[in-house]
């Protein structure tokens, strides 16, 4: 996805250190990044900047960041801001307490530059999604308004109307399907995490359930078209293409295909080579904003 605008980053945590490694990360895209160094500094920054995400560390004095988070999804004015927990990789309990309170997603620590900066682009993504969708219904507002106004439906005002209705019902389709999809691997992630039997068989159900929105319409024309531009892809890097799309991890990806996460990096290094794709750019990129 390629930003349109500067999106707004509040990287919470009472390390500088951490915040540092972070911003750094997130530096090379076209983010404005923000810190705090405590719950009370974040809650008072989120009060004048209407922030696009917020990072936000777990284990912090006076105020840990489950509080943060619950404080932020009780406030109707910072409810809809996605949150992304970051927590040390030891601390399994904390990311299912985190979806649990409304957190998005979750980054462990020390930070991997390429699951940082996933989480981050396709969560403000999510966030673009739903201020289209708002912009959306209020010029639909607008032109029905205008409609009533005029007194007789007009041609030109009847057909803007029904454009924007069916625009509008388009992305709402879209953003359900998104979310849906997020849910269900955030899911998985606290599946993947726990790794008890009970955990098993919920992950075995959450698969299915993810790999049935891949088998839509608009996922058969994605693989078709990427067949018809690159012919050496295969069945299996085609399967492969529609989790790098959804910015799935490697780890992620090796729990479906039930193989390891070296093997999934070995097939990345083949699949970018029959896509044509410099060693510089990265594959989830190129595939997300893949046209079709």
């Amino acid at each position: 996805m390629e930003n349109n605008k500067k999106f707004k980053i509040l990287i919470v945590d009472d390390i500088p250190k951490n915040i540092e490694l972070a911003a750094n990360i997130l530096s090379t895209k076209n983010y404005n990044i923000t810190f705090a160094v405590s719950g009370a500094v974040a809650l008072q920054k989120v009060k004048s900047i209407d922030f696009d995400l917020i990072l936000l560390d777990v284990m912090m004095p006076e105020m840990d960041g489950f509080e943060v988070c619950e404080r932020l999804k009780a406030n109707p004015e910072t409810k809809n801001i996605p949150v992304i927990f970051l927590t040390a990789k030891t601390e399994t309990e904390n990311v299912v307490k985190g979806f649990e309170l409304g957190a998005v997603d979750y980054v462990t620590k020390p930070f991997n530059t390429d699951e940082l900066l996933a989480r981050v682009n396709t969560h403000v993504g999510i966030k673009a999604k739903l201020e289209e969708k708002d912009e959306l219904e209020n010029r639909l507002a607008n032109a029905m308004g205008s409609q009533s106004a005029e007194g007789v439906e007009g041609v030109e005002s009847a057909e803007l109307v029904q454009s924007l209705k069916d625009e509008l019902e388009k992305k709402k389709e879209e953003l359900g399907n998104v979310n849906l999809f997020y849910e269900l691997r955030s899911q998985l992630d606290a599946m993947i995490v726990e790794k008890n039997p009970v955990a098993r068989m919920e992950i075995k159900q959450i698969k299915e359930m993810i790999s049935n929105l891949f088998i839509d319409k608009s996922n058969q024309e994605f693989h078709r078209s990427l067949k018809q531009q690159f012919s050496k892809l295969t069945f299996d890097d085609l399967r492969l293409c529609s989790y790098l799309k959804q910015r799935f991890l490697n780890i992620e990806i090796a729990e479906f295909l039930e193989t390891s996460p070296e093997a999934i990096y070995t097939r990345k290094s083949r699949l970018r080579q029959k896509l044509e794709l410099d060693k510089d750019q990265d594959i989830s990129e190129f595939l997300s904003n893949y046209e079709y």
